[in-house]
């Protein structure tokens, strides 16, 4: 009886394997990596209704720039609150990765989402610059030191 239980469960497994994703299979996790981006939410004022909404943006990687999220029609996306914000970007395939407030006023937060390595390596491209040019900016710790000696 043993036996035949222990060849009924092995069957079961062997179709169980055999039933899995291909396409999750064949797509090995070291083809995808992250891609990361600023993200916050902005309140703002929506005139034609006369009443405050919270404003998705997320940063222009090349310039650095907050531009505010908008929708397949152009219209700017807005909310009645900051959390509806957050489950939208989530839902555009968008991860909440690390919270930056500093303690200030505006939230920010880092965002990622999976792309092809060859996508990443796009988008690295279009925002890639190189100098021989560059120097060191002193934070404020160092100026600090600087007047203490």
């Amino acid at each position: 009886m043993k036996k035949i239980f222990l060849a009924m469960l092995l069957i079961a497994m062997a179709s169980c394997l055999k039933a899995q994703n291909r396409t999750a299979v064949n797509r090995s996790s070291s083809e995808m990596v992250y891609y990361y981006s600023n993200f916050n939410v902005v309140r703002m004022k929506d005139t034609a209704k006369n009443k405050d909404v919270f404003v998705p943006s997320i940063s222009n990687n090349t310039t650095a720039k907050m531009e505010l999220c908008k929708d397949s029609n152009g219209q700017i996306v807005c909310f009645d609150l900051p959390s509806n914000a957050i489950n939208w970007i989530t839902n555009q395939g968008w991860e909440l990765w690390m919270h930056d407030d500093h303690y200030n006023i505006i939230q920010r937060w880092f965002i990622r989402k999976k792309v092809t390595k060859q996508e990443l390596e796009r988008l690295i491209a279009e925002d890639l610059e190189t100098s021989s040019s560059v120097e060191y900016i002193p934070s404020a710790v160092d100026e600090l030191k600087a007047l203490m000696k």
